[in-house]
């Protein structure tokens, strides 16, 4: 269980602004550390409990305890080898490792982040001009670490940019007229003109 949860905390809770941490996500990190130390003194602590009343259990053989119940019946107890207690740690430490190493694989885009790039120095007509430039600012928030996944959709990655900024006005316009662009293919002068002041301040704080 805490393998579960700690695969779970790993792979989506601690994406760089994903997601803002919530009082219920603390108190189950805090749960789930304390499970594991828990278990680890059980580990370490190899004392035999109890199970039922009476006299006591006495140990007969290496590894098993003989016990005879307040009712005259005959209980053998046999400890389970160590690869069984160590069994749950070797499967939590295997998820942890695997988790912590696909969130250190750095997502890439389809483009290279050109801090220089301009709309006057671009080829092709409008519509390709403002689609390269709003997949420059993708790459640009990509390549600074803001949370992104080739599954998105351009509105599915505003959104989740939308809880770390909450001024997303520049970026908003270019997406409206990069979407308008990528599926009417034409642009009225008004619109070109919006991106590319859009465009001009997003660079500003990418660069």
């Amino acid at each position: 269980m805490a393998g579960y949860v700690v695969k779970i905390m790993l792979s989506e809770g601690l994406d760089r602004g994903e997601r803002k941490r919530k009082k219920g996500n603390v108190l189950a990190t805090i749960i789930t550390i304390l499970a594991f130390f828990v278990a680890i003194k059980l580990l370490l602590d190899k004392r035999t409990e109890k199970l039922f009343e009476g006299p006591g259990a006495v140990k007969t053989i290496e590894g098993a305890w003989d016990y005879i119940t307040s009712g005259g019946v005959q209980v053998v107890l046999r400890e389970l080898p160590t690869v069984f207690y160590l069994l749950p740690f070797i499967v939590f430490l295997l998820i942890a490792g695997t988790a912590l190493r696909r969130r250190k694989r750095k997502v890439e885009f389809e483009v290279r982040f050109n801090p220089e790039m301009r709309y006057e120095a671009l080829e092709g007509t409008p519509a390709e001009r403002v689609i390269k430039m709003y997949k420059n600012v993708v790459a640009g928030l990509v390549m600074k670490g803001y949370p992104y996944r080739k599954s998105w959709t351009h509105w599915e990655h505003e959104e989740m940019l939308r809880e770390i900024f909450p001024d997303l006005d520049d970026l908003d316009v270019l997406t409206r007229i990069f979407e308008k662009a990528k599926y009417a293919g034409r642009l009225s002068d008004e619109d070109v003109e919006a991106a590319r002041e859009s465009y001009e301040r997003l660079m500003d704080f990418l660069r």
